[in-house]
Parts: C-alpha cells; structure tokens; sequence
C-alpha cells in the first residue's frame, strides 16, 4: 500500500491485512514509525487508523477511507456504540479510550492537535450515549459470554480462553472476578497471554500448545481476529466432555469439525449477541437519536 495522498486533512481509515500473521508488526509499525501521528483502533471486527497521513505498510489495504468532519464523525460514532453489532455496545468505549491512552502515551506532544480531535470524539461519544440512553441496561458481549460459562460450570471447573485482545480479556477478568474458576489464556502473541493471565491468575501459552492447554478444560471461550480457524478438533481431545465452546470469533475460530463433535456444545456469536438484542425496536430509535445528534455536534465544531 502506497499512500499518495499528502494532503494536510484529517482522516480515518478502516484497513484490512492480507495476512493475518502482519497484525502485530503492523500495528507496531504505525503506532511508531509513521512521519505523522495516528491512533490506531484494533479490535476483534476492526482495524481503523485516524491521523494525517498513513505510513508505507507492505500487505496492508484501505478498504473505506473518510476525511475531515466525516472523519470525526465515524470516530464518535463508534465510541457512541453506533457502529457496533450490538447497538451501544459497552466493551467499545472502553477500546477506544485505551487506544486514545496508547496514542497521547506513545506520540506526547507531537500529537497535541490530533488530541484535542480525539478528546472531542471520545466526548461526543460518551454524550450521545447519555441523551439517547442507547446503552441502558445493556450487558457487554463479554459479559453476557461468560455469564453463560459461569452458570454452566462448576467453581472448581478449568476453563480457557483464547484470544488477548480487548473482548478475551473482557471474558478472562470477568472469569477471574465472577467464576472464580481457574482461567486458561492462550493467544498468538504469547507475551499478551502471559499478562492476561497473571492479571486474573491463571496460566499462559501460545497458540501452538493448545493441546496442552485444553487438558481437562471444561468450557472454552475463543475472541480472535484470525480470519481462519484457530481450534481444530485434535486440539479438544483431552478435554471434559460434555464441553461447552462459545466462539466469539468474526469469522469463526472453532473449524467446522470443532463444532460438531459428539460431547460439544457450540455457541457461536450469533447465539450470544441474541442475548443482548433486548428491546431492539427502543435501542434502534436511541440509536437514530445518538447518530443525529453525533452528526449535529459535528457540523457545528467542523462545518
């Protein structure tokens, strides 16, 4: 990917990877090594970047690009919960401040413009949820995942899951506060398994020794961004059967043969994000009145 344009205008690009072992450097190599500062968004279902102007990055494409107010917009928009599959989504508010934390820590004062953008975004969001109540009484996805583990197993029962990324390590610490039950972490990146881990005090590894992993393991979570499956049926062998497996991952991370074997439950997304979808005709129209709104304060700051 060559970016060309050098126009000094705010911008917001959703990014997609050719492949998904680029992730990590990736997200290493815009954060770090670009001329202008960006704030990346990386979560489960998305890759976004906001800044100037975008680094040179080998096996990376722009799929939708928005500029200037557009640009704030889509940035309040989804701290608002508006672009979420669950309408006023909780966990996003929390990805985005942290990725706003990631950005004023890593680039100071060579991204003092670029703050005061960003404050105004995370500020719109968190005031559209407010006046349109988008999000009352809304459970988060992770919660509502592993609530759905905690009133299955046992307190003593292992489980594991899989993933490090924002939504796992909603799953993993309400696992660790509710279900006080032994929590298993396995990702990718084994230093961020290891710091999951130790936080709701359980045990790490890397994608590569899931098999030692799922010994005895009771239930299973999986939350990644891999666009292929990560947990194939060798992997589950020696673990209790029945087993409850709930895949969080967008596309799927448990393979086909995963989901039917004989002794697994198989709770897919889907099946959790009905959960959440109460009073979807009310939570429709608060999200009508925040997208209004969101578009109101923004013309009016950038018009």
């Amino acid at each position: 990917m060559h970016q060309t344009n050098q126009e000094n205008r705010f911008k917001a690009w959703e990014l997609l990877l050719d492949r998904e072992e680029f992730r990590e450097s990736t997200l290493r190599r815009l954060r770090t090594e670009g001329e202008s500062p960006v704030l990346v968004l990386a979560t489960c279902q998305r890759l976004e970047v906001y800044g100037y102007r975008l680094p040179d990055l080998e096996g990376v494409r722009i799929r939708h690009e928005w500029s200037e107010a557009q640009a704030v917009e889509r940035f309040a928009r989804i701290a608002g919960g508006l672009e979420s599959r669950i309408l006023g989504e909780l966990e996003i508010m929390g990805q985005v401040r942290q990725a706003y934390k990631d950005f004023h820590l890593i680039q100071g004062v060579n991204g003092q413009e670029l703050d005061r953008i960003f404050q105004q975004g995370v500020s719109l969001g968190r005031r559209a949820r407010k006046e349109s109540g988008i999000d009352a009484n809304l459970t988060s996805l992770g919660g509502l995942a592993a609530r759905q583990m905690v009133n299955r197993m046992g307190p003593e029962d292992p489980v594991a899951v899989i993933g490090s990324g924002s939504l796992a390590s909603s799953v993993a610490r309400y696992l660790g506060k509710r279900g006080k039950m032994p929590v298993r972490v396995a990702s990718r990146c084994p230093d961020n398994a290891l710091n999951l881990a130790m936080e709701v005090g359980g045990f790490a590894t890397g994608l590569d020794d899931l098999m030692h992993l799922m010994e005895n393991v009771a239930g299973v979570i999986t939350a990644t961004a891999a666009p292929h499956p990560v947990l194939f049926s060798e992997h589950v062998e020696q673990a209790r059967k029945p087993l409850l497996l709930i895949d969080l991952g967008e596309p799927a991370d448990c393979s086909t043969a995963v989901q039917n074997l004989e002794g697994v439950e198989y709770l897919d997304l889907l099946a959790i994000e009905e959960k959440a979808q109460t009073n979807t005709v009310e939570r429709e129209a608060r999200a009508e009145k925040a997208g209004h709104l969101i578009g109101l304060w923004v013309r009016e700051k950038y018009a």
